[in-house]
């Protein structure tokens, strides 16, 4: 070939469709020539390529990159992976002119590439099983057993039954990880095909019979009780008093997977069940009981507790519901330290003042006790270091309950309740001038109802009934239209007839014993 031909055969032409050489970034002194490449048939083809005269400096980088990607491309199309142009044909220049270069041939679909819309029955189930016995059975037999997993029984056509194998497959295969590397490969037809059937027979299950199953047992936790408890009947309560720990879960209270339901965590909600309903609606007849607030015993008691008067210190102050109108005693109790009675050991400043130590008892900020601190009070006492108040009437509904200390002095003190019980804080600590020892609260108790008298208007009592019966035959309606609204606020759905049907039957069985009320 002299310089005229390949002048002729290799020139770039401006106005030439654009060809693989196009790949190829352009260089200084960019030159060309012809390469003949033996392709996959006899016939010799020519594919161009841009051979650059070796630059020097900075461009000594970018030359050598286009070099070696030219040489991979170059030995990938002499191997047969990229397929080359044509015999006969150039792929620019003037005989690109006349013959045009070779296009792109189709690129295999990928796996994940939907088929053709094709009907069920024209898919070639033989085809599937035929891959599946010839391919998967090699390392998915009772031998091998690859992956957990053995084929030997796996029928194609009925791939529902076993939906969860099926399933596996279909995934393995769009992915593109079955077979895996170093195993021979049936053609891509053939897996897609493959994962095409499998597909199409899972389909068709579903749609015959479309039940993804029951979902995992999930109940609510204590947060999340307490939080419906007073969406739906406005009251304040502590689930932690009913409900015990998820101790299965190193109590994570947040996974499903483990939120058993136990003998005692069951019972653990019908009792709360229970208490809570007599709190929101009300009972006339409770009996009394005891409801004890503990104060921590690091707490401070110099300065003012928010929820408490002001003018006062230390203390704690606690929202109660009381269950019913009638008569109620708070007790407070106080700790007693190792560093003497419970204002030192008798020799303190403290002693020789006129003004005693008082506490508060107040209900929604109003003083309804005052009591004096004995200040000669010990544990060995017959009723120990415990104050009592006479019996005060308060009505039904939640409370905010304080005890506090008055305060009778201003400006720094120094308060000797023990921090830890590492204290080097010496027994004769208060004979010193200078400190000032306090008493502290320990827990603040109320009891009660006594000589219960009726139910005032509470919140809950609002929430629940929507509706008041005029006379007996409208009772049952009306506590329809009650549990109907409250069971679909519980629910956080419509209710069902078999529903509604379960809770009046729970209703008349409730009123036939003791009313209206009783019976909600």
């Amino acid at each position: 070939m002299n310089s005229a031909d390949s002048s002729s055969r290799c020139t770039r032409s401006s106005d030439a469709t654009p060809s693989r050489s196009s790949l190829f970034p352009p260089v200084a002194a960019e030159r060309s020539r012809c390469i003949r490449l033996a392709g996959r048939s006899a016939s010799m083809v020519h594919f161009r390529v841009g051979v650059s005269l070796r630059p020097a400096g900075r461009d000594a980088v970018a030359w050598k990159r286009a070099s070696a990607m030219r040489t991979s491309l170059l030995l990938l199309v002499a191997a047969g992976v990229l397929p080359s142009p044509a015999a006969g044909q150039e792929t620019g220049g003037a005989r690109g002119a006349e013959h045009p270069p070779a296009a792109w041939p189709p690129a295999i679909a990928p796996l994940t590439a939907p088929l053709p819309p094709l009907a069920a029955d024209t898919l070639s189930v033989e085809t599937a099983q035929a891959v599946v016995a010839g391919t998967c059975m090699r390392c998915h037999n009772p031998r091998r057993v690859s992956g957990g997993m053995s084929l030997e029984t796996f029928e194609v056509t009925s791939a529902s039954d076993n939906a969860v194998i099926a399933e596996r497959m279909v995934r393995k295969l769009r992915a593109g990880m079955m077979p895996p590397v170093g195993v021979r490969r049936p053609t891509p037809d053939s897996l897609r095909t493959l994962a095409a059937v499998l597909e199409s027979r899972l389909d068709a299950a579903w749609e015959t019979n479309p039940n993804p199953g029951r979902r995992t047992f999930q109940r609510l936790n204590r947060a999340e009780y307490s939080r419906s408890i007073y969406d739906l009947l406005d009251l304040d309560i502590d689930a932690g008093d009913y409900l015990p720990l998820d101790t299965k879960s190193a109590n994570f209270d947040n996974i499903a997977d483990v939120q058993l339901l136990s003998p005692t965590l069951m019972d653990g909600y019908l009792r709360a069940a229970s208490e809570i309903s007599r709190l929101a609606v009300g009972d006339p007849e409770v009996t009394p009981s005891e409801a004890t607030f503990r104060v921590s015993r690091w707490t401070s008691q110099a300065e003012h507790v928010e929820g408490t008067p002001y003018g006062s210190r230390g203390g704690v102050a606690v929202d109660h519901n009381f269950p019913a109108d009638g008569e109620y005693v708070f007790r407070v109790s106080f700790h007693h330290e190792t560093t003497g009675a419970l204002f030192g050991n008798g020799k303190g400043a403290l002693h020789t003042t006129d003004e005693p130590e008082r506490i508060e008892i107040s209900i929604d900020g109003e003083r309804v006790a005052l009591l004096d601190i004995d200040r000669w009070m010990h544990v060995s006492d017959p009723d120990g270091v415990n104050l009592r108040t006479e019996p005060v009437f308060i009505e039904a509904g939640p409370r905010r309950v304080a005890a506090a200390f008055i305060r009778t002095f201003e400006g720094p003190s120094q308060d000797v309740m023990s921090p830890h019980d590492w204290s080097i804080a010496s027994t004769s600590i208060t004979d010193a001038y200078g400190f000032t020892t306090l008493p502290h609260l320990r827990d603040l108790a109320v009891t009660g109802p006594f000589a219960p008298a009726g139910m005032s208007s509470t919140p809950s009592r609002e929430r629940v009934f929507s509706c008041r019966p005029s006379t007996p035959e409208d009772e049952a309606s009306c506590a329809e239209a009650i549990l109907s609204r409250l069971g679909t606020r519980a629910y956080r759905r419509p209710l069902t007839d078999d529903n509604l049907a379960a809770l009046m039957n729970l209703y008349r069985a409730g009123a036939g014993a003791g009313g209206f009320e009783e019976g909600v």
